[in-house]
């Protein structure tokens, strides 16, 4: 799955909320990635939104016509490679973007976001839509 495109949390909302320059990029493609964490962040997000069921079974649609992928031994490497990485470079960046971008960086996923701070991250192939 090399080479594929990723989702980051901020991206699949817009999509989720109709975004026509997120939504015409994502159906042109031929597989969306959604990394486990993104699932899971979406998940609460629906569940904690005030109309929890209709999100609920919108962002599970959504998750089920994606390939999400289970993390591995080798995730778990990835993840203390970034963020030992990231400690040492001084430019933290929130825990679940940390599995983000080690699940993207292990699958030489392309992760698409709208957070900056993934561009700190080495190896990550970033795009911003």
């Amino acid at each position: 799955m090399a080479g594929e495109i990723a989702l980051d949390t901020s991206v699949a909302i817009r999509y989720l909320n109709g975004d026509e320059v997120v939504v015409q990029r994502v159906l042109a493609l031929s597989n969306v990635v959604l990394p486990l964490t993104v699932v899971g962040e979406l998940l609460f997000g629906a569940a904690n939104s005030a109309r929890a069921a209709n999100n609920l079974t919108r962002y599970l649609a959504f998750i089920d016509a994606c390939s999400v992928v289970p993390m591995r031994q080798e995730t778990a490497i990835a993840y203390y490679q970034v963020r030992f990485n990231l400690k040492q470079k001084g430019k933290p960046i929130p825990e679940n973007d940390v599995w983000i971008a080690a699940q993207c960086v292990e699958n030489q996923w392309t992760l698409v976001t709208n957070d900056a701070h993934f561009g700190n991250v080495d190896g990550l192939t970033v795009e911003n839509w």
